[in-house]
């Protein structure tokens, strides 16, 4: 087992983001290649409305409500900021798109998919 710091970067173009509050450990990784950016954001929302659009929401199946509303803030807003595609569990297939400003919250946009390589 390797542990990593926020904000350092581990491999080549991997760097960790601590996010706890969903879990004690929940860390989010960007991943960049070639001048493009790829967030996998894990957990960070339970659902692409109800935690998306209303982020200051707890949630029972976080560890700490208010830590995981910081940090779910804290992500969202820097992907909508940069518009950085992110790969995330629990929402709409194909769990990859990215996140935009909307009122006091975020809206996610899937990514189209692909059905011809």
């Amino acid at each position: 087992m390797v542990f990593v710091r926020d904000g350092q970067e581990f491999l080549p173009g991997i760097q960790a983001m601590a996010a706890p509050g969903h879990t004690v450990g929940h860390t989010v990784y960007v991943i960049t290649s070639q001048g493009k950016s790829l967030c996998n954001a894990g957990d960070i929302a339970h659902h692409h409305i109800l935690a998306v659009e209303k982020p200051r929401r707890e949630f029972a199946y976080d560890t700490d409500g208010k830590q995981a509303v910081a940090s779910r803030l804290r992500v969202l807003d820097m992907l909508a900021s940069a518009r950085t595609p992110a790969v995330t569990y629990h929402l709409p297939w194909p769990g990859l798109g990215h996140f935009g400003k909307q009122g006091d919250g975020f809206h996610y946009f899937p990514a189209p998919i692909r059905t011809v390589l």
